[in-house]
This record gives structure tokens, C-alpha cells and sequence, in this order.
């Protein structure tokens, strides 16, 4: 009844009072009822809108990027309207909209309901017309390492006048070339560290950019690491054409310091694509070195400043420092000061022999001191005696062989890495008593750990764990004393070439490790007459086109062989003498051209063959005669196509496998008339501990293999997103609309660190649920699901 005086009422308004229809037209149910649902249908859409925009920011932010701000800000708008439109819809539901028992509507709050319904509608429609329509992101710069906060800088007096004097320098407009030198050890790099922080925080330039030239020059490294620097990509492949590139782009830098570290050799900075004096008044570099000489002619500096040796009370309180305030005891005091000085006030010598003797006891300190007084057993180029015998002493200190033997390994291959050292101090018989490939990793782990300790290696400048290095004139002499207590022989190829000792094979006949590196030309000899050679590395000048020839009788007298690495090279056919190394442990062919690999059957003993990174289309069928085989590594094996069946599962004692990202994932499927191996054969593998794979189709997994006996495994199925580089237990799986996760999920899920989930249809979102809860997840640490529908996606959580 009240319904139909409206209409009525709203008639009559319609013809004699046109502005008054509008304002009674609000106390129309069906006016109403239009707004709320209008309202709803807007709130819907933006809510829609803003679920799209949020899985675009947490994408760009996991690939580091930064969000603009005008996205930043309509999210917050388009939560606050959100939020004001939700809590109008259930106070709308429970306010009092009728009278008189519910017969008649209440003329009050209707109207004022519909009217705040349309006007929140209009405020929803505003917003949603001002979503961003263009980028969400843009890539930022990340911070440079070398330029944060350095705890090994210490403000001594010597060091701190001379970095003032530089950033004096820095700030004349008539000096755009400076020079730090000094002999290795003495704190060269720290101090230049300093300066591109001091230069950074007292906005001197623009731009400061820190890179490492070192011995080996490598003028495309050094390229990348100051275009990274300046967020430059190349699309030149020539050294030359990187370089204009490079050189245009600094041009556009106003004020920019370069700082070039460990400089060796005379450099035309035209070459690397640096532009300096009149060419870019504005671009200042800054160079360390060990010798002044370095950089002369066309390179002449502008200023020079010598890096010279601590004065005894700085050099004291370094010491003290390193070793502990508990050498200002009576009883050790006069003991270690006298230490200190025969460290001769090279931070280097200091800091290495204070770590090796903190918290011995006075007896290590007095035989300590007596060791150093006595003269240095060698002169080893570059090394000052004083260094030598500093660092010589803490190598000794060592005292186990297992530490001495990694440490000497280290200097001489320049391994960097925690599995490079693995292969090679397994295949070595490094770790006596470990069979395992699991627990020699941990026992790796912890060597490597107690030689940073020890001052006898660094973090490596990534700071990722995997990784590590060591100081160049702690690796002199780690080189030296190999070279004199081990029978090890290391060069380059210049230094190769022309040497007496390797032509006629007098000195090298007797060596137990030979390390080539950069070889760019044909010095191989036809045989190599090493009978107690033990350890060969041989690697490839990667920035020369040449093709170095390993004749095929190269290894026919290396009957002791245990380690054999060859590393960029172009190995178009293995010599056949490779197939003699009876005694043979860990094979590397890493970055290598191998078309054929079928010699490897011979080698019967073999326990660790790594080829990754190398061009292989085919994996042999010999390959499963090395019943002794461990480990296999076929990771970034991107044109590796086929996998013989009945291989991998012959190899009984592999404990480690891995095969990805970017190598092989065509299992079961027919290959040039030839079916690829299943994963089924994975069952025959009863002690695989670690294993890494990408399969297209998660109906490739067979069911029964279970992955709960595994330490370590990742296993990505159907994306070609790689791992995110620390895995331990990490499982990724692509769902379609044929598979639904109750039916492929095989993994044991009580062990699961890393675990993603894509292409989820909304039953699978409450049976992953039920089953996280069902089994537990206490090793969870990261879970992240992404559904067809958008709106069944989460973003990614740490658990």
C-alpha cells in the first residue's frame, strides 16, 4: 500500500516539482534496491582490480624492483574505499528500514541508505578509473657491496692522512688520475674501499663504481662489473663494441670516480671503454698497484700515493685486536709484542699470525717467535720476507694435514667454490675416513669455515656461503710452498711458453699436481711423463678463440692420476689415452665442447664426473659402466637432448644427482628413434641422498619414489622458473586441468623446505591445507600457491 502512494506521489512530483522527484525518488524500493546492488557490482570489480595490481607488485618485487609510487598510492585508496564500501554493506543489513511492523518503509533511513549507496558507487567508479594503466615497477641499481660500512678499515694515523690526501686530490678539477701503491698485504684495496665510501658520502660524484682488474686482465669481466654497476646492458659481443658502448654511457655521467683495483700492467683505459682527461674532465680514476711503476707513458698519474708499513703502535693495536686483549697480560705481553714486530707492521702478517695465535699458550707464542726470527727458505716473487714467513708461520699453525692440504689446494687450482673443492678433495683422498659424498660436503664446510677463521681465507664478495677466496699474496705463498714441499707446478700460458723446465719435462716429471691456466696455445707435449702426477687442471683462455689440442697420447704415463680437470675447452674428440686412467677419482668437463664422450667407459674407478655447463647432445651408454660413479652433474646442460635408458639405473652407488635448471627434461620422450630413460629408474639408485631434476609433466614422477630418505633434493615440474639458488628440500609443480593435486602430489610432505604449487584449482587450495596439517610442516619454510583463478592465488610466504 505505502508502495503504491509513492508511485503516486512520485507522478505528481514528475510534472510540478521536477526537483523534488529526484529527492522522493529515493524512497523507492526498487530506487533502492538499484543503488545497493549497483554499489556492489562496482566494489566486486575493484576489489578485482586491486587483487591483479597486488600479485603485479609482489612479482616486481621479487625480482628486486621498486614500485611507483603512484601505484603504492592508489592500492591504499582503493583499500580505504574498499573497506568504507564493505562496512556500509553490513550496517546497511542490519538498520531499521521499516516501521509499523514491517508494513510500512521506513521514509527516514530509506533515503538517506540509497543516497550514501550511489554516492559510494560513484566513489568506487572514481578509483577504478584511476588504476594504473602503465608500468608498475622499474628496475633499481642495487647497492654496491664494496661501498657499504667496512669493519676492516681502521682509522690509524698513517692511513688516515693519506685518505685525505686523496679525497683532497679528488676534489682538484686538475688531477683526474690517482695512483694508491704499495707491496701486497699492506692494505692497498681496504684503503681504496675507504675512499669510494668517504667519496660517496661526501657527494663527491655522481656515480663511484669499484672494480678488480687483476693479474689475469680480463678486460670483458671488468666491462660487465662497471656497466652492472651503472644498471648497463650490452648487446655488443666484441670487446671493442662493448667498449664504445661503455664509453658513451660514462660520458654521460657529470661526475664519476672509477676505481680500477690490482692493477698488474700497463692498461688503456680506451680499451676497457673508460674515457678520462681532456676526453671527460668530469670522470676521475683511481688505481691500486703494487708497484709505482705499474702505470707509466701514456698511463702516467697525476698523483701518486705510497701505502707504506703501520708504525709500531698502530701495528700493536692491530695486533691486539686480532689476538685478543689477553695479550696485554704480564705473562704474554713482552712474548707478543715481540711477534708483533717481526710482523714487520704489514697488516696482512699481522692479522694472519695474531688469528693463529689467539688463545694459545705461551709456549706456541715463544716457538711462534723463534720460528719468524729465522730467515725465509725462500724468495718468492712479490712476497716481501717479512709477509712470507708471517703467513708461512699461520699455515704451519694449522697443524692438521686435512687443513694444510685444503689450504694448498686452494692457493694452487684458485678454486673458489665449496663443490669444486669437494669433487677435487674427494678424488684427492683429502678427508680421511669419508666414504660419503653428504659428509665430506659437511666436512668441507667446515674446513673452509675454520680457514676464514684463521685469516687464511675471505668471504667472497658476493658474500654467498657457496663461495669464498683468498688474499693474492696469501695465495703467493700458498703457490710457494706447494711448489717446494709438494711437488706442485702452476703457470699460465706466458709463463708456460718458452719455460725450460716444461720443454724438456726435467722439473715436471716428478710433480703431483700441474695447474695450466689460460692456456691459449698448443704446448701440450705428445706425452705427458708424470708418473706421480696425482692432480691435472688445464684450463682454456675463455675470452681467446683457440683450440688447444690434447694429443692422444697425452695421458698415457699418468698412472697416479686421481683429479683431472679440463676447463673451457674444445674437445672435439677425448684423447683415447684419457680411457687408461685406471686409478682415476673425480673427471671435470666443465664449460667444455664434447661431442663424444664414450672414452669415459673405461674409467672403471671413476667416483665424481661433472659436465656442466657443456655442449653434450647425447649422454653415452658407456656411462653406465662406471658402477663406482657417486656423483654425476649434468646441471646448465642446455643442449643435452637425449638420455639413453637403462643408464642411470646401473649406476648402484650414486648418491648425488643432478640434472638442471637449463639441461635435461625430455624423459620418456623418442628422441631421433630413440625413447629417453624414465624416472622410474631413480628406484634403482638405493643410495641417492641428493638429487636435482626438471620434468615437463608431473606423470613422468613415478609414484613410488619417495622422497623421504633424500638430504638435499630439488625437483621443478612443468615451469622454467629456476631454483631459488639455496635449496635443500624444494619441490615445484605445475597443475592443469587434467591433474589435480590430490592425484600427482607424491613428495613426503613432513620434509619439504621450499614447496610451490601453480595451476591450483579451488578444491586442491583445502586438501594442501588438510595435508600440510595432517603430516605437519615444522621444515616449511616457504610456501607459495598460485591458482587458475587469480583470486585462489597467495603471495609468497616465509613460514
Amino acid at each position: 500500500m505505502a508502495e503504491i502512494i509513492l508511485t503516486i506521489a512520485l507522478e505528481v512530483a514528475k510534472c510540478l516539482a521536477p526537483p523534488a522527484y529526484r529527492q522522493i525518488s529515493y524512497l523507492r524500493e526498487s530506487k533502492y534496491t538499484s543503488n545497493l546492488q549497483n554499489l556492489n557490482t562496482e566494489v566486486v570489480k575493484l576489489k578485482s582490480e586491486r587483487v591483479n595490481t597486488e600479485h603485479q607488485v609482489d612479482e616486481a618485487k621479487r625480482k628486486g624492483e621498486e614500485i611507483e609510487e603512484n601505484v603504492e598510492n592508489w592500492l591504499a585508496t582503493a583499500n580505504s574505499v574498499i573497506k568504507e564500501a564493505d562496512k556500509f554493506t553490513e550496517d546497511e543489513a542490519t538498520a531499521n528500514k521499516r516501521c509499523f511492523k514491517g508494513l510500512c518503509p521506513n521514509l527516514k533511513t530509506r533515503p538517506r541508505l540509497s543516497k550514501e549507496a550511489e554516492r559510494q558507487k560513484e566513489a568506487v567508479v572514481k578509483v577504478l578509473d584511476a588504476r594504473p594503466v602503465n608500468s608498475i615497477s622499474y628496475s633499481i641499481i642495487p647497492e654496491d657491496t664494496l661501498l657499504m660500512p667496512n669493519k676492516d678499515f681502521e682509522a690509524f694515523e698513517s692511513r688516515t692522512s693519506i685518505l685525505n690526501e686523496i679525497i683532497d686530490a679528488l676534489k682538484n678539477p686538475n688531477v683526474n688520475m690517482l695512483l694508491i701503491y704499495g707491496m701486497g698485504g699492506i692494505g692497498k684495496t681496504t684503503l681504496a674501499k675507504e675512499v669510494a665510501r668517504k667519496a660517496e658520502s661526501d657527494k663527491l660524484f655522481d656515480q663511484v663504481v669499484f672494480s678488480e682488474v687483476s693479474e689475469s686482465r680480463d678486460v670483458r669481466k671488468l666491462q660487465g662489473e662497471i656497466a652492472d654497476k651503472l644498471g648497463l646492458k650490452f648487446d655488443e659481443e666484441s670487446e671493442s663494441g662493448r667498449a664504445r658502448r661503455l664509453y658513451d654511457r660514462l660520458k654521460k655521467e657529470k661526475r664519476i670516480l672509477v676505481i680500477l683495483d690490482n692493477i698488474w700492467e700497463n692498461l688503456d683505459l680506451l680499451d676497457v671503454g673508460i674515457p678520462h682527461g681532456d676526453d671527460h674532465m668530469g670522470c676521475k680514476v683511481l688505481f691500486t698497484a703494487r708497484s709505482e711503476e705499474v702505470l707509466s707513458g701514456e698511463m702516467e698519474s697525476r698523483k701518486n700515493f705510497p701505502v707504506g708499513f703501520l708504525k709500531e703502535d698502530e701495528a700493536w693495536s692491530l695486533f691486539t685486536k686480532m689476538a685478543g686483549d689477553y695479550v696485554e697480560g704480564n705473562e704474554l705481553k713482552e712474548v707478543a709484542r715481540d711477534v708483533a714486530k717481526e710482523c714487520a707492521g704489514l697488516p696482512v702478517s699481522i692479522v694472519t699470525v695474531a688469528r693463529a695465535l689467539r688463545n694459545k699458550s705461551i709456549r706456541e707464542w715463544k716457538d711462534a717467535l723463534e720460528q719468524l726470527r729465522r730467515p725465509s727458505s725462500s724468495n718468492f716473487k712479490d712476497v716481501q720476507p717479512a709477509a712470507f714467513k708471517a703467513i708461512e708461520l699461520s699455515y704451519n699453525k694449522l697443524g692438521r694435514d686435512d687443513l694444510k692440504n685444503i689450504f694448498l689446494l686452494i692457493g694452487y687450482t684458485a678454486i673458489a667454490s665449496i663443490e669444486d673443492l669437494l669433487m677435487c678433495g674427494m678424488g684427492l683422498g683429502l678427508f680421511q675416513g669419508v666414504n660419503k659424498i653428504e659428509v665430506a660436503r659437511n666436512r668441507v664446510h667446515t674446513l673452509v669455515r675454520t680457514l676464514k677463521a684463521s685469516c687464511m681465507l675471505l668471504d667472497h664478495i658476493s658474500q654467498k656461503k657457496e663461495l669464498f677466496s683468498m688474499h693474492d699474496v696469501v695465495r703467493d705463498v700458498a703457490i710457494s710452498i706447494a711448489s717446494t714441499e709438494r711437488n706442485v707446478f702452476t703457470a699460465t700460458n706466458e709463463q708456460v711458453d718458452g719455460c725450460r723446465e716444461w720443454s724438456d719435462g726435467s722439473a715436471i716429471k716428478h710433480c703431483t699436481s700441474i695447474v695450466l691456466h689460460d692456456i691459449n696455445t698448443n704446448l701440450l707435449p705428445k706425452v705427458l711423463e708424470c708418473p706421480q702426477l696425482e692432480l691435472l687442471f688445464i684450463s682454456d683462455d675463455p675470452w681467446e678463440y683457440s683450440r688447444v689440442t690434447i694429443p692422444d697420447n697425452f695421458f698415457k704415463s699418468m698412472i697416479q692420476v686421481r683429479v683431472v680437470n679440463l676447463t673451457d675447452m674444445d674437445l672435439r674428440s677425448l684423447p683415447s689415452s684419457l680411457g687408461l686412467l685406471s686409478n682415476l677419482r673425480t673427471l671435470s668437463l666443465c664449460w667444455c665442447y664434447l661431442p663424444d664422450l664414450s672414452v669415459v667407459g673405461g674409467l672403471k674407478k671413476l667416483e665424481i664426473l661433472c659436465l656442466r655447463d657443456s655442449d653434450i647432445k647425447k649422454l653415452p651408454v658407456e656411462v653406465g659402466e662406471l658402477t663406482w660413479l657417486k656423483l654425476l652433474d649434468l646441471r646448465d646442460c642446455e643442449d643435452l637432448e637425449v638420455i639413453p635408458p637403462n643408464i642411470l639405473s646401473k649406476l648402484s652407488r650414486l648418491e648425488e644427482l643432478y640434472i638442471g635448471p637449463k639441461s635435461f627434461d625430455k624423459w620418456e620422450v623418442e628422441v631421433e628413434g630413440v625413447k629417453n630413460a624414465s624416472l622410474e629408474e631413480l628406484k634403482h639408485l638405493p643410495n641417492l641422498t641428493s638429487l636435482e631434476l626438471r620434468a615437463r609433466d608431473v606423470s613422468t614422477l613415478p609414484r613410488g619414489l619417495l622422497l623421504e630418505k633424500l638430504e638435499r633434493y630439488s625437483i621443478r615440474i612443468g615451469d622454467d622458473e629456476e631454483s631459488n639458488g639455496s635449496w635443500c628440500r624444494e619441490f615445484s609443480l605445475d597443475l592443469n586441468d587434467k591433474i589435480c593435486l590430490k592425484d600427482s602430489l607424491i613428495v613426503q610432505l613432513q620434509r619439504i623446505e621450499d614447496l610451490e604449487l601453480r595451476g591450483l584449482q579451488e578444491q586442491d587450495v583445502d586438501y594442501i591445507r588438510n595435508e600440510l596439517v595432517k603430516v605437519g610442516s615444522s621444515h616449511l619454510k616457504r610456501l607459495r600457491m598460485r591458482g587458475l583463478d587469480p583470486a585462489l592465488s597467495s603471495a609468497e610466504s616465509e613460514v
